[in-house]
């Protein structure tokens, strides 16, 4: 076949390389919105922001959620519901809900705490920070008081 002629099909190759140049773009582009972290606006006194439907705390447990790039947990005990800093106010060691004891502790001294954050035992004296909570519709929204 002589070198001059011309490729039947040279149009349609030029389309298709369009094509899977414009689709590559947008993949690689959701691709990059999918990885980047969600942002949460920053709290200000009175702003709430949703945390997670009622029914998915079951009664006694305690749902860990993160808020301005803290962790938190929303704890149900009975008809209380309460949510309060993650980080104990002693070393600054993980907190975790203790259902046996309906307490939440500190996995790092052993420094016990209220539902309400108060300190009970340990190491510890200086409460927990808690968030003001409303529920709207089946759903938990929650504040920090900065005043």
């Amino acid at each position: 076949m002589p070198s001059s002629a011309i490729r039947p099909y040279r149009g349609v190759d030029l389309v298709l390389g369009i094509l899977f140049l414009f689709l590559g773009g947008v993949a690689i582009f959701w691709t990059g919105r999918f990885l980047q972290p969600s942002r949460t606006p920053p709290a200000t006194p009175g702003s709430y922001h949703f945390i997670v439907k009622l029914d998915d705390v079951a009664p006694n447990m305690a749902y860990a959620f993160e808020m301005e790039g803290r962790p938190w947990l929303l704890v149900r005990s009975g008809p209380t519901l309460a949510a309060v800093s993650a980080i104990c106010t002693y070393k600054g060691s993980p907190i975790r809900w203790d259902r046996r004891n309906r307490l939440l502790s500190c996995e790092g001294h052993g420094c016990t705490f209220s539902l309400h954050g108060e300190p009970i035992s340990g190491l510890a004296t200086s409460s927990l920070e808690v968030l003001k909570i409303k529920v709207i519709n089946g759903r938990v929204y929650g504040a920090r008081d900065l005043s």
